[in-house]
């Protein structure tokens, strides 16, 4: 009760559970916590397909599969870019 809406790591920091699923960034947080990860994280960007939205397609794939980007995504600990800008699914 009144645990709605809490990380799982605040919540098992506070007792309220043994195991919890998160992400590693709110983990490192919480000094006495131990992090497993369970697969990798990643973002994925959803536009709609359109003439309309397509300057903007290309604008985020060239923002994506940029060196700069892809620096600055590797430089975040934990973060990897190396699929950063690949288009996984399109119809």
């Amino acid at each position: 009760m009144g645990n709605e809406g809490q990380p799982p790591a605040t919540l098992h920091s506070k007792g309220c559970a043994d195991v919890a699923i998160g992400v590693e960034r709110l983990a490192k947080e919480l000094p006495d916590l131990a992090f497993v990860p369970l697969q990798t994280e990643w973002l994925d960007i959803a536009v709609a397909k359109s003439q309309r939205t397509a300057p903007l397609v290309r604008e985020i794939r060239k923002i994506a599969e940029s060196e700069s980007f892809h620096g600055a995504i590797d430089a975040i600990e934990g973060c990897e870019a190396a699929n950063t800008g690949a288009i996984v699914y399109e119809s």
